[in-house]
């Protein structure tokens, strides 16, 4: 027997282990739900336990792994054979059928090449001798081939799964992780990670993946839902809920920024789209407050402010009817507790302050009868003022006794509302702010609107998080330990700041481009910023270089672009395609686009994109093709949902995306010597696995002219 008929029947094996498990679990289920009848507790959570192992069986039962390795220990007699699987599972004894990909033994399968070979366990350093290292492919269940590795390269390798479509590339994300993607991926919980990664570097998948290995490895330790994902849109968390699961992973919670700030902030106020800024940006209306309130500088501006608050707040002794009741010292005590918010000190002050009243009641009542007593003793017995004073004792005892009414009273300048605070800001903010007058005022105009409408711009969602904060607490988000951010390049330094405050027990994992960073008018300028004066030094920049998704064509055509503002090549994985076609098309555009739709669709492409500059451009030419039946999916500000086949997409929703086919549109449009338009570019070429065409009307632009050769098709239909 060959060794393909060997590992056929091995695959035969596991199989069959595995649905001899499904049958245990089921059992266990029967008899849990038969015999525990009278512990509802106990019987819920073993029937939740026998579930998810049966799901998590029946997930992978057609394909129970994916890689093999033979490893000896040194000094050992045996040789531990592993078969990897997107999750590990034990049979019925205890016995290891198929190790998780996350396991320690595992990162052999990434990182070591055939011989001397080491891994990092629980115990220490192992080391020994890496026999074999064999990748397979199993397609419906059966095994079709598998390669060795050390005996073809690792770009090779990968090729059968980087020139399948988009949609099944998704299914093999664990396969396909590089030795240096695994070590970011297996990097320790306790650090601070910032990743700058090339379009089509893996960033999302190495995202994941770190998740999804930090959950499995700290289980011990955190709860899954300790952990955390912040994403950049709809389509992004859309993308991961179907994802996170075949990863083994469950309850790990997935916000998008803005759901923090709805989920952190209690009232109700609307958030302006991003993109009608980056419309205006790209309509050349710059916007300067919008970059100075993503600034730490305005983060500086809000805490003066707060400190101001806070020091109203305490405006001397509690005093009632003339009596002091208690010192503002003791007030003051309770705060200036760290990291305990206005809203805790007031209520931890109304417990204390409940039972002192209590305990000095008697005391504070005569003190306030020593107050008449001379004039009471001196007054005839049928004096209607003796009636008064005792009437006034008798109220003040009662009176005295409420002590949330006091309360109320003392507290009664100190606002929670964020929104209200930060209109009181607003208001005095030449106070606070070191800006020309001119500015201030703008600022101050625009600001009191938009608070008035409760339709806030995304740049004051940190100054509102930041009062919130400080005057409600921390909600439930101090109890994560990490938190990963995908396409993080498009945060301000005060949205960085407010989130590591937020999150204040958590570390961090931080994914971004900024060769994709198209907010420039509100997003940082790099990463250092970001390690210094967020982290402060406590914080790793690495960097994934090598590019997975595009042709070795695209990405050295992507690179032109990039070179406009500054940014190096990015390097593509060894995976030749055709050549990036550009085409001079003036007339007739919707015949050309709807014969190139079926030149890519009898090529075998299932998802295309036509890429506009703009959300007016695309909806300007959806109609020009609706005019000629062609009807596209288009993706917009308004639908975000992209299930595969042709669509239509601005150039700044298409980013995070990636097509079968990409075919820009017009490139007339964008101006080479403006950082912005190129980003645009740079993020609609990259979109391209496969094939990309580039449409212009009148003149190519200049970084791409080298394209434009005397055998560069111009049709006129």
């Amino acid at each position: 027997m060959d060794n393909l008929e060997k590992e056929r029947q091995k695959l035969w094996e596991i199989k069959d282990l595995y649905r001899k498990l499904l049958d245990f679990y089921q059992k266990k289920i029967d008899y849990v739900t038969k015999f525990y009848k009278k512990e509802p507790y106990l019987q819920a959570n073993l029937l939740e336990q026998y579930t998810n192992k049966i799901l998590q069986i029946e997930r992978h039962l057609e394909d129970p792994f994916f890689g093999r390795i033979d490893f000896t220990q040194n000094n050992a007699t045996q040789k531990e054979i592993c078969y990897i699987g997107k999750v590990g599972i034990l049979d019925e004894s205890g016995n290891i059928i198929t190790v998780d990909w996350r396991a320690p033994i595992a990162s052999l399968f990434y990182d070591s090449n055939i011989g001397p070979a080491e891994y990092l366990s629980p115990s220490g350093i192992i080391k020994g001798e890496l026999e074999l290292k064999r990748q397979f492919d199993i397609k419906n269940g059966s095994l079709i081939d598998f390669q060795d590795v050390n005996t073809v390269s690792n770009d090779e390798l990968l090729k059968p799964f980087l020139t399948t479509s988009a949609d099944n590339r998704l299914k093999n994300i664990v396969v396909t992780i590089q030795t240096e993607q695994n070590k970011i991926i297996r990097r320790d919980l306790k650090e601070n990670n910032i990743i700058q990664g090339t379009a089509g570097a893996g960033k999302t998948t190495v995202a994941l993946h770190r998740i999804a290995y930090l959950v499995y490895n700290e289980q011990k330790n955190y709860n899954e839902n300790q952990f955390i994902i912040i994403g950049p849109n709809a389509y992004f968390m859309d993308y991961i809920s179907s994802v996170l699961p075949d990863l083994d992973v469950n309850t790990v919670k997935q916000y998008t920024f803005l759901s923090i700030v709805q989920n952190f902030i209690s009232e109700k106020f609307k958030i302006v789209n991003q993109n009608i800024c980056l419309e205006d940006a790209l309509n050349g209306k710059e916007n300067q407050i919008i970059k100075f309130k993503s600034s730490l500088n305005y983060k500086n501006a809000i805490e003066k402010f707060i400190n101001d608050v806070k020091n109203s707040i305490i405006h001397g002794p509690i005093v009632y009817k003339g009596i002091k009741i208690i010192d503002e010292s003791v007030i003051a005590n309770y705060f200036n507790k760290k990291d305990v918010s206005i809203n805790e000190s007031i209520k931890e002050f109304s417990k204390y302050f409940k039972k002192y009243l209590k305990t000095n009641a008697d005391e504070l009542k005569h003190q306030y009868w020593l107050k008449f007593r001379d004039e009471y003793l001196n007054l005839p017995k049928d004096s209607k003022r003796r009636e008064e004073i005792l009437a006034d004792t008798d109220n003040f005892n009662k009176e005295i006794m409420e002590e949330n009414k006091i309360i109320s009273n003392y507290f009664s300048s100190v606002s929670l509302k964020p929104l209200e605070l930060y209109q009181l800001f607003i208001l005095n903010c030449e106070k606070y702010l070191s800006l020309s007058s001119t500015n201030i005022d703008s600022l101050k105009e625009k600001t009191l609107e938009a608070i008035k409408n409760k339709n806030l711009g995304y740049e004051d969602l940190p100054a509102l998080m930041y009062l919130n904060l400080i005057f409600n607490g921390y909600k439930d988000f101090d109890k994560y330990i990490h938190v990963v951010v995908d396409e993080a390049q498009d945060f301000g330094l005060f949205h960085f700041w407010i989130i590591k405050k937020l999150f204040k027990n958590s570390t961090f994992s931080i994914f971004g481009d900024l060769a994709q960073s198209i907010y420039s008018y509100q997003s940082i300028l790099n990463w250092d910023e970001v390690i210094n004066e967020v982290f402060e030094k406590d914080c790793n920049l690495l960097t994934l270089d090598k590019s997975y998704r595009t042709t070795y064509e695209i990405m050295e055509c992507a690179n032109k672009i990039s070179k406009c503002f500054g940014f190096g090549n990015a390097k593509a994985v060894l995976r030749h395609g055709d050549d990036v076609e550009t085409f001079k098309v003036n007339e007739n555009i919707a015949d050309f686009i709807l014969e190139k739709i079926k030149e890519y669709q009898n090529n075998g492409y299932q998802s295309i994109a036509i890429i506009c500059k703009s959300e007016l451009d695309t909806i300007n030419l959806s109609k020009l093709l609706n005019k000629n039946k062609i009807n596209l999916n288009i993706i917009s500000s308004k639908n975000t949902k992209f299930d595969g086949g042709v669509c239509l997409v601005p150039s700044y929703l298409a980013k995070g995306l990636e097509f079968d086919a990409v075919m820009i549109y017009d490139t007339d449009l964008y101006d080479y010597q403006n950082e912005l338009d190129m980003k645009l570019l740079y993020v609609g070429m990259t979109r391209a696995l496969h094939k990309l065409d580039i449409i212009y009307q009148n003149e190519l632009i200049l970084p791409l002219k080298d394209l434009d050769k005397d055998e560069e098709l111009k049709r006129k239909l």
